[in-house]
């Protein structure tokens, strides 16, 4: 099985619908549903980091692996945008917060290694 960047596209479009999914089960406000719903989302981000790695590693041309961090950036912004939607000040959110731009910010400094 390989992976493509349609594939990272896919990844984060169903980390966010599956975000939204786990808000609506719970309470309005229910502070464990949040934090679930959150840590499920940094979860995937992860992984889906984890696909780009694996993807720039195989990619042989500098475009085709800009390409790839350039859409990892794009998804941690995506994220991080819903992430700041729940205008939450609970720790827990925060810290997955600090955690995704940990994330971006390393997906960026890759993707200025191969402008």
């Amino acid at each position: 099985m390989t992976f493509e960047l349609i594939d990272l596209q896919l990844l984060g479009a169903k980390a966010v619908e599956d975000f939204h999914a786990s808000l609506r089960k719970g309470q309005e406000n229910d502070r464990v549903n949040i934090r679930a719903a959150v840590n499920q989302l940094v979860g995937k981000l992860e992984f889906a980091y984890g696909v780009a790695a694996r993807l720039a590693h195989r990619e042989p041309t500098l475009e085709g692996t800009h390409a790839i961090w350039s859409k990892m950036v794009a998804l941690c912004d995506e994220l991080g945008g819903q992430l700041r939607t729940l205008g939450t000040d609970d720790p827990v959110c925060r810290a997955s917060y600090d955690r995704l731009l940990d994330f971006r910010n390393a997906a960026e400094r890759r993707r200025g290694l191969h402008a």
